[in-house]
C-alpha cells in the first residue's frame, strides 16, 4: 500500500461550472439592459396593438395592394435638406389617387433614435411631398409609409441611401 492519498476534483469542477453559468447569465442580463430592444416601426403602431391585430392588418394590407401601388419619386438623399415625393396609382383606372391619408416616418434600420415623422408639405395632383427635413448621417435609411384610402390601409417600407 502506498501512503499517497488520491484526490477527486470532479466536485470542484461541478461547482465551478455552476458558478460559470451564473456569471454568464448575469453578464447576459447586464448586456441586455445596456442595449434595449428597438421597436419595429413598420406598422407605425405600438407593438401590443400590432400583435393583437396582426391578422386584420395583413388582410387589409393584401387588399390594399391588390387595388393600389405606391411609387416613390425619391431615389436617394444627400446630407442636408431633402424631401420625399410619392404618388399612389389605382390599378384599375391607372390614375393617381388624390384623396389618400398618408403618414410617413423616416427611420434608420438599426435604431429608432433618428426617427422623423414627416409633415405633408404638398398634396396636389395626386403627388404627395413630405418635408423639408435634414439628413445628418450618411448611410441607409427607410421610408415607412402608412396609406389610408377609404377603408383600405397599406403599409410600405422603401429603402434608400444618404450620400455626402
Amino acid at each position: 500500500m502506498s501512503d499517497k492519498k488520491e484526490r477527486n476534483y470532479w466536485p470542484h469542477t461541478i461547482i465551478a461550472m455552476i458558478l460559470g453559468v451564473i456569471v454568464a447569465g448575469g453578464w447576459t442580463i447586464a448586456i441586455a439592459l445596456q442595449n434595449p430592444v428597438q421597436m419595429d416601426t413598420f406598422y407605425m403602431e405600438k407593438y401590443a396593438k400590432v400583435d393583437n391585430n396582426i391578422n386584420e392588418i395583413i388582410e387589409s394590407q393584401e387588399k390594399f395592394f391588390k387595388k393600389f401601388d405606391i411609387v416613390y419619386s425619391t431615389m436617394k438623399f444627400t446630407q442636408g435638406q431633402n424631401s420625399i415625393s410619392l404618388y399612389i396609382i389605382d390599378k384599375i383606372s391607372q390614375k393617381r389617387v388624390e384623396n389618400a391619408n398618408i403618414s410617413v416616418l423616416l427611420s434608420r434600420p438599426e435604431t429608432n433614435e433618428h426617427n422623423l415623422a414627416l409633415p405633408l408639405q404638398n398634396g396636389q395632383d395626386g403627388i404627395y411631398t413630405f418635408g423639408p427635413f435634414d439628413i445628418a448621417k450618411v448611410g441607409r435609411w427607410q421610408i415607412l409609409t402608412k396609406v389610408k384610402i377609404d377603408d383600405d390601409i397599406g403599409y410600405n417600407k422603401y429603402e434608400t441611401f444618404a450620400t455626402p
